[in-house]
């Protein structure tokens, strides 16, 4: 599951994290593993592309797949308050792929997102409000996540 779909409890901050080789049926599936009416499912979403994702099977007809399948999904979220999405990307071989997710979906007037884009898990936690030192917590959470999905199973 390259596309892990997770909460930061103690943050009250949701998690989507991309790791390894991500393929377009990873991209479409994770929007179903959300459900906007489960309490766990909240308005503030850190969405991090770890350097080493490997995002090379999405393309534009992918990218606005899944735009609308998580259209009723953000809607959902937002209908629960001001639903904010940061995107943090520092890759250059990700990077332009999430610059035209964000271009498609900032011009789109009926999706109810408009994610900010960030370089780091700290700075996407600060965007959302939280403090340096919950940012740091953030950040260490996400990596630690990351590297719990990265070992080999026993």
């Amino acid at each position: 599951m390259p596309v892990l779909v997770d909460r930061i409890e103690q943050l009250d901050v949701n998690c989507l994290i991309w790791v390894g080789r991500v393929t377009k049926a990873d991209a479409l599936g994770f929007p179903g593993r959300i459900d906007p009416s489960r309490p766990e499912f909240g308005c503030r979403w850190i969405s991090y592309f770890d350097p080493m994702a490997d995002l090379s099977d999405l393309d534009p007809a992918c990218l606005l797949e899944l735009r609308e399948r998580l259209r009723p999904v953000v809607a959902g979220l937002a209908a629960k308050g001001e639903f904010r999405m940061v995107l943090a990307s520092n890759s250059t071989y990700n990077d332009p792929l999430v610059a035209v997710w964000r271009a498609m979906t900032a011009t789109d007037a009926d999706y109810l997102s408009n994610p900010v884009v960030v370089l780091d898990i700290h700075s996407a936690a600060r965007v959302l409000g939280l403090s340096a030192a919950d940012a740091e917590r953030a950040r260490a959470w996400i990596e630690a996540r990351i590297r719990r999905t990265s070992e080999p199973s026993r």
